[in-house]
C-alpha cells in the first residue's frame, strides 16, 4: 500500500477539519434533544453493522500501523489552517 502523496494527505486533511467544523455548528444550532436522538441511531446502527465489516479490529488495526510506518509519519498534527481557526 503506498501512502497518498502530500498534497492529497493535506486535501483529506482539510475536508476532515471542515466536516469537524460543520458538524460543530450543528450541534451548537440544534437542540440537545434532536442531535441527541441523531447520535444515537447512528450508533446503533454501526453496532448493528458491526458484524459485516470486513476486517476483525486486529487486521484493521496492524493495516493501519501499516501503512502509517510506510508513510514516515511523525506522531502529533501539524498547525491548524488559518480559515478554520477564523470559524472557531
Amino acid at each position: 500500500m503506498n501512502p497518498p502523496d502530500q498534497k492529497h494527505r493535506e486535501q483529506i486533511r482539510e475536508e476532515r477539519i471542515w466536516f469537524v467544523l460543520r458538524s460543530a455548528e450543528w450541534v451548537r444550532r440544534v437542540p440537545n434533544k434532536v442531535w441527541s436522538r441523531e447520535q444515537s441511531a447512528l450508533i446503533n446502527q454501526l453496532l448493528a453493522n458491526r458484524h459485516h465489516f470486513p476486517l476483525t479490529r486486529e487486521e484493521y488495526l496492524h493495516m493501519v500501523e501499516t501503512a502509517k510506518i510506510a508513510s514516515g509519519r511523525r506522531s502529533g498534527s501539524p498547525p491548524m489552517p488559518e480559515w478554520a481557526k477564523e470559524r472557531l
